[in-house]
């Protein structure tokens, strides 16, 4: 269907609505009152009070410029939402387990699909591991990831994210967490005692992730929170099957292309079930290439030589059709070299049902 529902909220005006859409008053009513039922329409020069959706023009929308954020301004955003994720990484060799791993976070998640802008902040996140060793490691990038999700940014075309707005913001916490923070952190203060390099190494790439001109947008489309929840689902009506370069996590730096096919399974009650599956082919070189990366990395402490590269990918994910924000969503994802060694990850996403308004962006 070519509009958009936008969901009003407690200041809106009809003024202030056609404004967000860089529209006339008169273009929003009349469409508005041309798509929706007798009981919605839109009488006079104020917002019915038991009206909570406007109905807006995709097309006209669309020849609109978007606006631009400007320094210090505050954006607005139409759509909000709360989710917990749970994620659970294991690894595996010879069928033993030797890793686990589990995570959870909760995202505050902001979009205004007409404006093409979106904010994203990891508010809280837990974590478990075996064995426990690693935990000063996930203390760590606890800490750095605060500074990294909390993002403000715009959406392109398929919905996906674009390119970072507050990049200046981001460098400024990284410098005073720097300043303040990173030499107290346990991991850093037991590296130093060992290595001192891989301190300044550590420090580097973080001086590089949070410059004002880095180009890491990529990093963030690959994070599953970023590719579940910011999809052609939340612009597109008509889902279509695209490329995606996976990043090996048995045999980096390799790139494993991969085709995402969206199947829609069902559509009812104003819920969208997506299922999404990965198909992929090895060229002949890319597999010679993963075989030299398993004998360096991998044949040494397992002994076994290399078998056959396995990836399955698959994800369910539930729409609202009214905001076309995600509900739900479950991922599975295994990569192995069969019998030798072999990464596992299931992710879940869950919409809160209560959103509580914050004083963010």
């Amino acid at each position: 269907m070519n509009l958009v529902k936008y969901e009003i909220q407690k200041s809106d005006t009809l003024e202030s609505i056609a404004n967000k859409h860089n529209v006339s008053v008169e273009e929003l009513v009349d469409f508005h009152n041309q798509n929706s039922g007798m009981t919605n329409v839109i009488i006079g020069d104020t917002l019915p009070i038991h009206l909570k959706f406007v109905i807006v023009s995709k097309e006209l929308v669309k020849k609109q410029k978007k606006k631009k954020i400007k320094d210090g301004e505050k954006p607005s955003f139409d759509k909000k939402a709360r989710y917990r994720c749970e994620q659970v990484n294991t690894t595996k060799i010879n069928g033993d387990l030797v890793q686990f791993v589990e995570q959870k976070f909760q995202y505050l998640l902001k979009i205004d699909t007409v404006d093409g802008l979106g904010y994203v902040n990891r508010e809280d996140y837990l974590k478990k591991i075996t064995p426990p060793v690693m935990l000063n490691v996930l203390d760590f990038i606890e800490e750095t990831d605060k500074i990294k999700h909390n993002i403000l940014f715009t959406l392109d075309e398929n919905g996906k994210l674009e390119k970072i707005l507050n990049r200046k913001q981001l460098n400024e916490n990284w410098k005073k967490y720097k300043k303040e923070k990173l030499n107290s952190n346990p991991f850093i203060i037991e590296l130093n005692k060992t290595n001192e390099k891989a301190v300044q190494e550590i420090v580097n790439l973080g001086d590089t992730q949070f410059s004002s001109n880095a180009d890491n947008e990529e990093e963030y489309r690959k994070d599953f929170f970023y590719f579940i929840c910011l999809n052609q689902y939340i612009v597109k009506d008509d889902i279509k099957t695209e490329e995606f370069k996976y990043l090996s996590t048995i045999v980096p730096p390799n790139i494993v292309p991969l085709i995402l096919r969206y199947d829609k399974i069902t559509e009812e009650n104003q819920l969208l079930t997506v299922r999404m599956v990965a198909e992929y082919d090895l060229s002949q070189q890319l597999e010679k290439e993963i075989i030299n990366q398993y004998n360096n990395l991998h044949r040494p402490t397992i002994g076994f030589s290399y078998t056959q590269y396995k990836l399955i990918f698959r994800a369910t994910i539930e729409i609202d059709t009214e905001t076309k924000l995600v509900k739900k969503a479950s991922i599975k994802l295994r990569e192995s070299i069969a019998d030798n060694i072999e990464n596992e990850c299931s992710y879940n996403i869950k919409q809160l049902e209560n959103y509580t308004p914050d004083e963010g962006i």
